[in-house]
């Protein structure tokens, strides 16, 4: 199980401490995730928590651009299509219904905040009642 105080408490830690201007797309749902969550619960499993941070990832995907490497070592922006493609592994790669896979994937830190913002105001949720 996933104890979700304890991973809060890191997660936030590790977003505080790194100054990097891009983050990995599954630190910045996790933070995401523990910001905007409104239910309470205080454990989750591996399963849950992946498919959390997948929500997560897919409502950044509609505000900010997501990032992975070129072949020259810079960053692309992947055009996400949530229609087609769908985020996997707890955010750490994005699949295609074709079987493309893009990873590893990244954020700019300073789009989070104002992204986090918006997802705030709509009252998402990430794991179905009752699971």
């Amino acid at each position: 199980m996933v104890d979700l105080q304890r991973d809060c408490a890191q997660v936030e830690l590790t977003w505080r401490s790194s100054q990097d201007l891009y983050v990995p797309l599954s630190m910045a749902a996790a933070f995401t995730f523990h910001q905007t969550r409104r239910n309470k619960e205080s454990l989750l499993s591996p399963k849950e928590y992946a498919g959390a941070l997948d929500i997560a990832a897919a409502a950044l995907s509609c505000l900010i651009p997501i990032y992975t490497p070129d072949e020259r070592g810079g960053r692309v922006p992947v055009p996400i299509d949530l229609a087609r493609q769908r985020f996997c592994d707890g955010a750490t790669k994005v699949q295609g219904i074709d079987g493309a896979v893009f990873a590893p994937l990244a954020i700019v830190r300073n789009d989070v905040l104002p992204a986090l913002i918006a997802i705030e105001r709509t009252a998402i949720q990430y794991v179905a009642p009752g699971a």
